[in-house]
């Protein structure tokens, strides 16, 4: 039986398994994390590949290893062949180099050897601990693993949000000729890769925070046409949430609510959804002006029909006719995790509020042998729960859980 099995090999899942080693002295081979894609970070890499992204919206302290000066240190090696390593305001990496640095971590600290590929598909706490289910990805074949401590480190859901007009698109097109509308994807879709295509002239992105502008920029130096598609004007925030929660200014008040429910309220109210950085609207902006880009502000598309190789888009009082549609609407709010975590927690009787998230303590733990981070520790970590530092700071409580368990 395993010491510690993490699930999810994102940034998260990554950086829990390496507090765990390098300051829980959790035994290497008593750490393993399970994940579905054949390389840890693998589902982030494509995602951000995908949005075009050229620099991360956390400053640079904020990343998957241990020591916060570790990026700078790094950069300080690898940095100086890159054009712009950083950038303001508050010292950003370019993805590139943090995604290097990624790289340098788990190869200094041999994470790709804990890494199990499969599916989680149900979890069973029994005994003094837990029993994972997981499908093989190179099969079909159910394994199970054990282990004396899960931690949950699930992302968004599987499945992007798709708005009700594209899904009524691709199923109708399905209907009348079996095929797949390859013509409407989500830039989010699971293994969907956005490949340059010099066929594709016209291309509508629909959605205007910062990944589908990203989106837009990055086709629009590809020298597409683009058409970048938004419900609402166009919202800059330089964080997705106010730098207060990052500490005691705003998260003081926040631990202090002991209705989860009101948490749950601070959290949305907190949260800049839909917004982008001041540096991408400007690019944004410049695009607009240079008319690479095609803004169409505060507009609902109505309907979607895929004809032959084109899309053409009702959008009340006029139309647009492109080659491919690109969805950036994100992803549901409901809890990540899928039917084996909602089995889980229909029998074994797991806290969750009326948004169905974790209802945990102090140190994360959904159940004695249950923790999470990410996403499901939001209601206790507050809004940047789900971003690098909320990595980081629901590492310090892992790392304090793990050594309480030491010395018990």
């Amino acid at each position: 039986m395993l010491d510690w099995l993490v699930i999810g090999g994102g940034p998260h899942g990554v950086h829990a398994a390496l507090r765990l080693i390098g300051e829980a002295d959790a035994p290497p081979e008593g750490v393993r994390i399970l994940d579905d894609e054949p390389r840890l970070l693998m589902r982030w890499r494509r995602c951000t590949r995908n949005t075009g992204m050229e620099f991360l919206r956390s400053p640079a302290v904020h990343h998957i290893d241990l020591s916060s000066a570790s990026l700078h240190r790094f950069a300080k090696r690898r940095g100086r062949r890159m054009e712009k390593p950083f950038t303001r305001p508050y010292f950003r990496p370019a993805l590139d180099l943090f995604d290097l640095h990624c790289d340098d971590v788990i190869e200094r600290n041999q994470l790709q050897d804990l890494h199990v590929r499969g599916r989680a598909s149900g979890l069973d706490l029994q005994g003094e601990g837990v029993r994972v289910e997981y499908q093989e990805m190179n099969g079909d074949r159910t394994e199970a693993i054990g282990a004396r401590r899960v931690i949950l480190a699930i992302g968004a859901p599987q499945e992007p949000e798709w708005p009700d007009w594209a899904r009524e698109a691709v199923a109708s097109l399905e209907a009348s000729s079996g095929g797949h509308a390859e013509r409407i994807r989500h830039v989010f879709d699971p293994g969907f890769e956005l490949v340059d295509d010099p066929a594709e002239r016209a291309i509508a992105v629909v959605g205007a925070g910062i990944s589908g502008a990203q989106v837009a920029l990055r086709l629009a130096r590809e020298g597409r046409r683009v058409f970048l598609i938004s419900r609402h004007a166009l919202r800059v925030e330089q964080f997705d949430s106010d730098p207060g929660w990052q500490g005691p200014m705003n998260m003081g008040g926040f631990a202090r609510l002991d209705d989860p429910n009101e948490r749950r309220e601070e959290i949305r109210a907190a949260r800049h959804r839909g917004s982008m950085p001041p540096e991408v609207h400007a690019a944004l902006r410049s695009a607009v002006a240079d008319e690479t880009i095609e803004l169409v502000e505060e507009a609902e598309v109505e309907s979607a029909r895929v004809e032959g190789q084109q899309v053409s888009l009702e959008l009340g009082r006029h139309g647009i006719r492109v080659d491919r549609v690109l969805l950036a609407t994100g992803f549901p709010g409901h809890r990540p995790g899928g039917a084996w975590l909602d089995d889980a927690v229909d029998t074994f009787e797991l806290p969750c509020a009326a948004c169905g998230y974790p209802i945990v303590d102090r140190g994360l733990r959904w159940h004695p042998r249950l923790l999470v981070t990410g996403a499901l520790a939001e209601l206790e970590l507050g809004p940047v729960s789900r971003n690098l530092s909320g990595a980081q700071r629901a590492g310090d409580r892992i790392v304090a859980v793990a050594k309480q368990a030491q010395q018990g």
